[in-house]
Formats: C-alpha cells, sequence, structure tokens
C-alpha cells in the first residue's frame, strides 16, 4: 500500500525542478508577450474599428490563460499531452490569427461576417477547457499510477533503435506508395477493404526517421551517427516527391510540422538546452521562413494549378508536371490572384489568411462559415442530429456494425464531412461531396444547442486522459540523475509521431468527433504503432546480430 501511495504521488507531484528549469520557457513566454504587444498596437493603429478591438482583447485573454495554466514547466512535466492540446487550441484560434494577419496587414476579424459570434464561442470552448483541464488533474490525484501498466506490456514504451525507426518509416513509406501509388482507389474511398485500409493507416509512420535526434524524448540512449544527416536528406526527397504525387500539401508539410513540434516540446522540458537569440538560431528561424514564403508556398500553389490532373496522369507525370508549374512564376502569381478573388461557391468563403500554409493552422474563416450556415437552421435540428450520429457509428469496424445490427450507411455518413451537410441542409446552392471544412461551434449548436459546450467539457475528460497515457513518469529504480531532465520521463513514440494531430485535435468540425476518437481512433493508432514496432523489431533482429559481429556503427 505505501509504495502504491509513493508511486500516486509521483504521480500527481512533480518531483523537485532545478531553478534553471524551465528558463527556456519562461524566455519564450516573455518573447510571445512582446511580439504579441506588437501585433496588437500594429491593429489598433491601423485598424482601430471596436470589432477589431474586441477580437484583440479576446486574444490578449486567451493567452493570458495560457500563460498562467499551461505555458509552465511542471504542468507540461505532469500533462504534456493534454497542455499541448489545449496550447494548439489558444495558437490556432487566438495567437496565431493575431500574428499572421498582422504580417499579411489585415485586421484579425478579416472577412469574418459574424466576427462577434467567432470570439465569443471560442472563448467559451476555451473556458470550457479550462474547467474540464481542472476536473481532469482532481481525477488524477485518485488514479494510482500501477507498476504493471498494459501499455508497457505491449511495448508502448519501449524506445526503438535507430535501426527499428528507419524500418517503421520505410514501412510507412511503402504503405504510402501502395497506396497512392500501386493503389490509389484506396485513398480516393471512405470505406473499403480492412485490409487496406490498415495499410493505408501506415503511411503517417513515414515520418518516423525525422525524430531520431530527438530520441531522449522517447527513451533511447542511442547516439546519432555522422552519416544521417546525408540519410535523411536523401529519405527526405523521396517523401517530398510522394507528396507531390499525391497531390497533398498535408502530407507534404506533416513531417516537418511534427519534427518541430517535438523539438519546441524538448526545449520546453529542458531536454535540450538552447537560447533563444544566437546567430544559428535567427539563420535557422529565418531559412524556416524562407521556404514556407517562398518555395514551399509556391510548391503549394502549383500542387493546386495542377489538381485537376491527379487522377488522369500517372503519378509520375504529375511530379514533373507540378515541378514544372512550380518554376512558371507567371502562373504561380496569376493562381495566387484568382484564390483571391474567386470563390468556390458564392456563400461558402475559406478566404482568411493569403499563405497555404500557415492558413492550415490558424484559419478563422472555418468557424464562421458554420454559425452562417447554423444560423439559417437553428439548434438542435433533427437531420443534423442524426447525421452526427450516424457518422459516430459508421466509424466502428464493418464486422462491429454487422454484429449489432446497427442500421447505419457507412458510404453515405462518410461520403460527405459535416460541414457538407450543414451546408447543404441550410440550403447551400454547391456540390455536395467537397468536403467543406466545419467548426465545432456552429455544428455544435446545429446538433445539440448551447448544449454543445456541456459535451465538450465532458469528451474532454477521457481524450485528455487517454493521449496523457501516453507519457509516463519514470520512477524508482528508472530514475537517472545523470540523464537530466529526460531522466524523469518519457514519451511513447507513437505519442511523438502524432504531434501534429494533437496540435490540431480541437480544431474539430464537430464535437462528436470527439467520440469517434474516443471509440476507434485512439485504439485504432495504438494498435497500428505497436504492430508495426513489434514488426520492426523482428525485422532488425538479424541486422543487429551481424551489426554486433562485425562491431558496426549505429545509423
Amino acid at each position: 500500500m505505501t509504495n502504491q501511495v509513493f508511486e500516486a504521488r509521483n504521480d500527481i507531484m512533480p518531483m523537485s525542478l532545478n531553478k534553471k528549469e524551465g528558463t527556456f520557457l519562461r524566455q519564450v513566454v516573455q518573447a510571445s508577450w512582446a511580439i504579441l504587444f506588437a501585433a496588437a498596437v500594429y491593429q489598433i493603429i491601423f485598424y482601430p474599428e471596436i470589432i477589431n478591438l474586441v477580437a484583440i482583447s479576446a486574444v490578449i485573454f486567451a493567452w493570458l490563460v495560457a500563460s498562467k495554466i499551461w505555458l509552465n514547466i511542471q504542468m507540461l512535466e505532469m500533462y504534456p499531452i493534454s497542455t499541448f492540446m489545449i496550447l494548439g487550441f489558444i495558437s490556432s484560434q487566438f495567437y496565431f490569427p493575431l500574428l499572421f494577419t498582422t504580417l499579411e496587414n489585415k485586421p484579425i476579424v478579416n472577412n469574418l461576417e459574424l466576427p462577434e459570434q467567432v470570439f465569443l464561442h471560442t472563448t467559451l470552448c476555451l473556458l470550457v477547457f479550462v474547467i474540464s483541464h481542472a476536473h481532469y488533474r482532481f481525477l488524477r490525484k485518485f488514479s494510482l499510477n500501477r507498476s504493471v501498466s498494459i501499455f508497457k506490456k505491449v511495448g508502448l514504451f519501449d524506445a526503438p533503435t535507430h535501426l527499428q525507426v528507419w524500418i517503421i518509416g520505410f514501412v510507412g513509406m511503402a504503405a504510402s506508395y501502395y497506396v497512392y501509388f500501386n493503389s490509389p482507389e484506396i485513398g480516393r474511398e471512405v470505406t473499403g477493404a480492412a485490409g487496406d485500409k490498415f495499410v493505408q493507416g501506415l503511411a503517417p509512420f513515414a515520418y518516423a526517421p525525422f525524430f531520431i535526434p530527438l530520441c531522449k524524448l522517447y527513451g533511447s540512449k542511442e547516439k546519432v551517427h555522422k552519416g544521417y544527416l546525408l540519410m535523411i536528406i536523401c529519405y527526405t526527397i523521396l517523401l517530398f516527391g510522394i507528396s507531390i504525387a499525391r497531390n497533398s500539401r498535408g502530407a507534404f508539410i506533416s513531417g516537418l510540422t511534427t519534427f518541430a513540434f517535438a523539438y519546441a516540446l524538448a526545449l520546453a522540458l529542458g531536454v535540450y538546452k538552447t537560447r533563444i537569440l544566437t546567430i544559428k538560431n535567427v539563420v535557422i528561424f529565418s531559412l524556416i521562413g524562407w521556404l514556407f514564403l517562398g518555395p514551399f508556398s509556391d510548391l503549394g500553389t502549383a500542387m493546386l494549378i495542377v489538381r485537376g490532373s491527379r487522377q488522369d496522369i500517372p503519378p509520375s507525370e504529375l511530379i514533373s508536371m507540378t515541378l514544372e508549374t512550380m518554376s512558371d512564376k507567371q502562373a504561380l502569381k496569376a493562381r495566387d490572384e484568382e484564390d483571391k478573388t474567386e470563390l468556390v461557391d458564392f456563400d461558402w468563403d475559406e478566404r482568411y489568411l493569403d499563405n497555404i500554409f500557415t492558413s492550415r493552422f490558424s484559419n478563422l474563416k472555418f468557424n464562421d462559415n458554420s454559425l452562417i450556415t447554423y444560423s439559417r437552421l437553428g439548434p438542435f435540428d433533427p437531420d443534423m442530429q442524426q447525421f452526427a450520429g450516424d457518422q459516430v457509428i459508421a466509424a466502428l469496424p464493418d464486422p462491429v456494425i454487422r454484429m449489432f445490427n446497427l442500421d447505419v450507411d457507412k458510404e453515405t455518413a462518410l461520403s460527405l464531412s459535416i460541414g457538407d451537410y450543414l451546408y447543404i441542409l441550410s440550403g447551400g446552392s454547391g456540390a455536395a461531396g467537397y468536403f467543406r471544412v466545419g467548426h465545432l461551434a456552429g455544428t455544435g449548436m446545429a446538433i445539440f444547442g448551447w448544449w454543445y459546450l456541456f459535451v465538450l467539457g465532458i469528451l474532454a475528460l477521457p481524450v485528455f486522459y487517454l493521449n496523457d497515457k501516453l507519457f509516463r513518469r519514470k520512477k524508482g529504480s528508472e530514475l537517472d540523475p545523470a540523464d537530466g531532465p529526460s531522466g524523469r520521463f518519457q514519451f511513447s513514440f507513437c505519442a511523438i509521431l502524432a504531434l501534429t494531430a494533437y496540435f490540431q485535435f480541437f480544431l474539430i468540425e464537430s464535437v462528436t468527433h470527439a467520440g469517434t476518437y474516443l471509440i476507434r481512433g485512439w485504439l485504432q493508432m495504438i494498435i497500428l504503432y505497436v504492430v508495426t514496432f513489434h514488426l520492426s523489431r523482428i525485422i532488425s533482429i538479424p541486422f543487429t546480430r551481424k551489426r554486433k559481429k562485425l562491431q558496426l556503427p549505429t545509423i
């Protein structure tokens, strides 16, 4: 009993921290406030409209909440993933919109028809997360951190070797090749054979080798070999080729953003040390900024231009066509100008930021669109309730649906986004199947009325708990002060691979999607990773034995 109490205390109370730990995080918070202040002053001077000032006030309030509650070393060491999820929501819905609209010389309420409602609902959602996470932390105090966990038994916290990480990456790359080159219909179908969908689920693992330099986060003590840089450059070129062939901007950038998030977490937790203002960091951030504003932006625009041909020509020709279009500056400029003026539907406009990559992490227009279309329906719409329920049920595997004889047409339920359905139901004149991006505020109001906030808070509790289970604090003989902060805790490699998804988790189209994640999404992610991890271990055995025999270096 004494051991259990000690373990529980260790689970809810961080070990004593060195006074220097958290210094980097404090510097980041100070720098973020300086940037926010500069952006706010700029907006006040050049866009002094009342509604813009109200929006800026909401941003300041949200970042104050973030700074006081979640941007501290104790919270990150105890609840890192749930904290990261909430910081992702605050950044994407408050901080980034102010920053990026200022950089593009636009007001934060740019192109919003219902800005008051947008910031009202977003602020209320933030308050729900504050309350829900407080309840979650309170409940965690009564949850003992048992010494034997099923997560450890299945290998979820076994640190993969560098060789295993490369194997996991190549498994993901092979899955991408099979789905998007060999059998492209798999990627386009919303349903299909279980085996094909299983293979499709392995595709995100293609980015695994990017995280080898951050191996301390997932418990590995292997050294990174000098040849890693050349290998990862060649590997990245292959991945970019597959992404271009898929004509997917999200796939193109996902691995890079996930690595950036992982590195930021490592710095915040003190696993790696660096100063913010150094010549090296200025050069690196300048290079990243140039890539996103220059070549990457041009490549993304080129992908849009050739998108209409992706189902008519082979992947190799699509790659060639994309690169040729990327070099045609006049075509890129013409497309950018067209995007600024042309709408997909006259009553559905997703334009907020010009940059195609920053808009993926801060687009308040999705919230605005959903609230506009909701206003034509009203709360507790029975059709929206039926469709949302069908989508939750449709997320279950086909054998489960047949076993319980559930009345749902999986093809129909998954062939439309909930944003599509809300738009069509509200009288939108555009075509169906466009997969318009909805937002939890408008869809939540249409399904639950104001009760959507309560549902969101309740569903957030198990989401926080399950995701934080992919992180553990070490105890007893596992603790190694010589390892520094990384000697106190460990992420599952599975969690590292999913950081971008965690950051964007609460940008969901509907609160019911949190339910879908609970009944299938989380478990599916775990199963896919565990299977791939053990497969990589089996494959690596003969290579490991040969390396030991020949005394070869690790990769």
